[in-house]
């Protein structure tokens, strides 16, 4: 063999060795989040939520709708996946709304088709039975899966599904035997098998504790959710409370690795749903689309026939992804190694850079303006361009208010590249 043609192969072989590897990045991407699947008994309104912090190695999501299958849905993707192949939670027009934690504890190995399984429910599914009914059928075959999938529905039912390739184990939030309080929490194990192969312990532990007290002083709905709860950066085991217990002299720098809400996750989500009887396209989807903390969240709605310009699906970052993105980056400086799991916590709470009162201002109105709305819908719900215009309109505020923040803080021409 000459030199030439050596060289040459060695160069196809390097070629198709990146290709495997970047193909295995995109297929071991860690799913590592934090979950709630709360029943009306437990909330302020009667009405279910699902709530999920999304951690992810890939920090770009998007939002699509699509109406393919039998049921339309809007779901949350991995930005490149315009097609929404993979789901990773989402809700149809029937009310019925689905999410996963990956278990480390229920199969050994990587598992790569909870996305797809989520899609099939999204486009076939109307209830819980529904989906009980889905997963009786692929048992048999198997599923390339190790999940807990949590869902509601609009006939009441929330539950959690802890998903193996052949089997499964049903735990209903509405029963006072399996939750006592009306709400169950996975983070990265299943209660139904040993634990010891899980994580995610140290965020349930938190999480059950912040929505326990919700629950106690029936304060429990989608804003504190999303303010509470799926915001959390402290650090129970290491007594880090930053955003509670600032102290003159306190450390500028939190550790999140181990917090609801850390340096991996890509998005939030919580669905307020319906009360048996009502519309379930008057059910709710609150959607982050970045770390909580650094972002706002915007309504969608089913029934709208579409998703906001500034969260769909596209080549680049969605605009109000990217937006957050920008303050990601103000409030996690240092990107080498381990440095990239500290939040630099006075840049949050620091009136000259107040970012985190800025953006719980624009939720705050968010909220405002669909509460508004929402009852007028529940009584009559209104065509979808009158849905729409307002899911677009809310959104597009949303973005404006962020980058006005933007702007105010220190070093802002930095930001703003």
């Amino acid at each position: 063999m000459n030199i030439r043609r050596q060289r040459i192969l060695q160069r196809m072989a390097a070629a198709a060795l990146s290709v495997i590897l970047g193909l295995l990045l995109i297929y071991t991407a860690a799913e590592a989040c934090t979950t709630a699947v709360i029943s009306g008994s437990a909330t302020t309104d009667g009405r279910p939520l699902l709530w999920k912090n999304r951690d992810a190695d890939n920090l770009q999501n998007q939002l699509v709708y699509n109406a393919d299958g039998k049921f339309a849905f809007i779901g949350i993707i991995n930005t490149g996946d315009a097609a929404g192949m993979e789901i990773w939670t989402g809700i149809n027009s029937q009310g019925f709304a689905i999410m996963n934690t990956a278990s480390y504890n229920l199969e050994k190995g990587d598992t790569y088709d909870e996305g797809h399984l989520m899609r099939m429910a999204l486009e076939s599914c109307s209830t819980i039975e529904d989906f009980q009914a889905l997963l009786e059928k692929t048992n048999p075959g198997g599923r390339d899966v190790s999940a807990n999938f949590g869902s509601i529905d609009a006939k009441g039912g929330a539950a959690f599904f802890e998903t193996k390739k052949k089997t499964y184990k049903r735990f209903d939030a509405t029963d006072p035997s399996v939750a006592p309080h009306g709400y169950l929490i996975r983070s990265n194990f299943s209660d139904s098998v040993e634990k010891q192969d899980g994580t995610g312990f140290i965020r349930r532990e938190r999480a059950t504790s912040l929505i326990e007290e919700l629950v106690s002083t029936r304060h429990l709905d989608g804003q504190a959710l999303l303010r509470i709860a799926a915001r959390d950066i402290a650090n129970v085991h290491i007594g880090s409370y930053p955003l509670t217990e600032r102290k003159s002299g306190a450390p500028e720098y939190a550790y999140t690795g181990d917090s609801i809400c850390r340096y991996i996750t890509s998005s939030a989500v919580v669905y307020c749903g319906v009360k048996p009887g009502e519309n379930p396209l008057a059910s709710t989807a609150w959607v982050i689309l970045g770390q909580p903390i650094t972002g706002v969240a915007v309504p969608v709605w089913v029934a709208a026939g579409s998703v906001p310009k500034e969260l769909a699906a596209s080549p680049d970052a969605a605009p109000l992804n990217a937006a957050f993105d920008l303050i990601r980056n103000e409030l996690y400086p240092d990107r080498d190694g381990e440095l990239s799991k500290y939040i630099a916590v006075n840049r949050l709470t620091d009136p000259n850079w107040n970012f985190l009162q800025a953006l719980l201002s624009t939720e705050d109105r968010n909220f405002r303006q669909v509460v508004v709305a929402i009852e007028k819908w529940r009584i009559r719900l209104p065509p979808a361009p009158e849905i729409e215009k307002l899911q677009n309109g809310i959104t597009l505020q949303t973005l404006e208010a962020v980058q006005a923040a933007q702007k105010k803080a220190p070093g802002a021409e930095t930001i703003a590249h």
